[in-house]
């Protein structure tokens, strides 16, 4: 009976030496992934995002789209490079200038811009906004949906390339 008394104490205690390793060896683990966490916490990269790109596209975007008659290109050409000023239509009445009763004019509301990807001299910037039109004093509203590339050139922010959807 001795015998297994002293038996089962031996097998006790080393069963309680066994487990005694095991949590040190899980408290030095979750040491090291708290230490991990923490310097990840900090490696954390915010994206860079440029605030002057959404400066020039709401400019470019009034410019363009908030006029009586037809765009000004005087409006927008300090926004916009030089291949999408060529892409661009002023004269949205061609053939019609004759008729003195024609009045057209659009206006911008609820305009509102928000950041894509980004690199040192890029940004990507999708705007949305409602496009009021009015023809010939008959009104009608159409959500806009813009995609722009904007770069840099020279220190100021241009749209490079643009989509957009009216609906």
């Amino acid at each position: 009976m001795k015998k297994k008394l002293i038996a089962g104490c031996i097998l006790a205690s080393s069963l309680v030496i066994y487990l005694m390793i095991q949590n040190s060896h899980l408290k030095n683990e979750n040491q090291v992934v708290i230490e991990e966490r923490h310097s990840e916490d900090h490696e954390i990269v915010v994206p860079l995002y440029h605030e002057e790109a959404k400066y020039s596209a709401h400019a470019f975007i009034e410019g363009f789209f908030d006029y009586d008659d037809q765009p000004v290109k005087e409006n927008v050409e300090t926004y916009v490079t030089n291949e999408v000023l060529n892409q661009l239509q002023f004269n949205n009445h061609e053939g019609l200038e004759a008729n003195d009763d024609l009045h057209v004019s659009s206006s911008v509301e609820d305009l509102s811009i928000y950041f894509g990807q980004s690199l040192d001299d890029r940004q990507e910037l999708l705007v949305l906004f409602t496009n009021q039109i009015s023809f010939n004093d008959v009104d009608s509203r159409v959500q806009t949906i813009m995609k722009l590339n904007m770069i840099e050139q020279e220190g100021d922010w241009k749209v490079h390339e643009f989509t957009f959807n009216q609906y």
